[in-house]
């Protein structure tokens, strides 16, 4: 197999068992056996389980920036920059399910991986992107001042970052329609209300 094939198949076979079982009670062996080679022939590609994880980390930390620096090269409003970016989460907490389950499981150990990795400000960047849509929604106001800006992104991060555990999308059903649904149902109560 080639090396980058074997590669590949290493990172997604790790982040399924990851995923299912958590990063502590996965072994080298383990995921070994799951690729098909012996334990030792793992390290020729991986120095270790954290560098797996890093890598898992990386791709989906720069797939999540590259899709959001595309949503902000587009110059949205901001209910529109919010519902762009609340699709890209949905979408790349499906494309990397594996890396965003072991965050959901083990958020402390993949922030120690994030700070190892140098990767702090880049993880950090959909957050701030979501901040300034916020800000610049207040600022134009098309949202609330009298509920704190912050408490707000938090709410609708985490119904984001969560929908992935129960929603399943499909012909009918589609990632896009969900984070319309997830913003409209945020926004509505925090947009602004003339008195």
């Amino acid at each position: 197999m080639d090396p980058q094939e074997r590669k590949r198949q290493i990172l997604d076979r790790s982040a399924e068992i990851f995923a299912r079982k958590g990063v502590t009670a996965t072994t080298i062996r383990e995921i070994a056996d799951a690729v098909g080679v012996y334990s030792g022939a793992l390290y020729h590609y991986f120095p270790s389980k954290e560098a797996i994880v890093t890598e898992l980390i990386r791709e989906y930390i720069t797939d999540l920036n590259e899709r959001c620096r595309e949503v902000l090269a587009r110059s949205l409003p901001p209910v529109e920059r919010l519902v762009a970016f609340t699709q890209i989460a949905l979408e790349t907490s499906e494309d990397y399910h594996g890396a965003t389950s072991i965050w959901r499981r083990e958020g402390e150990y993949m922030r120690e991986r994030v700070v190892e990795a140098d990767m702090v400000s880049s993880a950090d960047a959909m957050q701030v992107a979501w901040r300034e849509a916020i800000r610049d929604g207040i600022a134009e106001g098309v949202f609330r001042t009298d509920v704190d800006p912050e408490t707000f992104r938090e709410l609708l991060y985490d119904a984001v970052w969560h929908a992935s555990r129960w929603y399943r999308s499909g012909p009918n059903r589609t990632l896009a329609d969900l984070a319309r649904t997830i913003v409209s149902l945020f926004v509505d109560g925090f947009r602004r209300r003339d008195e």
